[in-house]
């Protein structure tokens, strides 16, 4: 794990083949961030192929978020959950499903 952010949430999202996705990454953009904390998205592409890099890419500029993408091709979800953990920079960490809103 990189170094802790204090005052930070890593919002985590396991994915694989789903374009739902859109969804997620639209209504954590549309969150009203607690005071005092900044959000971050981690997205880990369980797919063999990286099939949702583009999505996330095109999202995270026209949403303007901070989205960290893995790729995790093993087609697990303790894999895809352990990269999420892996890229987390902040000191709170949550998670929330492909195709499921906040």
């Amino acid at each position: 794990m990189a170094a802790e952010k204090s005052g930070s949430i890593d919002i985590c999202i396991c994915t694989f083949r789903r374009p739902a996705l859109a969804d997620t990454l639209r209504s954590i953009a549309a969150l009203e961030n607690p005071a005092g904390f900044e959000i971050g998205i981690v997205v880990a592409d369980n797919d063999d192929e990286p099939s949702a890099q583009p999505l996330v890419k095109a999202l995270a500029q026209e949403l303007k978020l901070p989205i960290r993408y893995r790729h995790a091709p093993a087609r697990n979800i303790s894999i895809a959950r352990n990269a999420c953990l892996d890229a987390s920079v902040s000191g709170l960490v949550a998670f929330i499903d492909d195709d499921e809103t906040a």
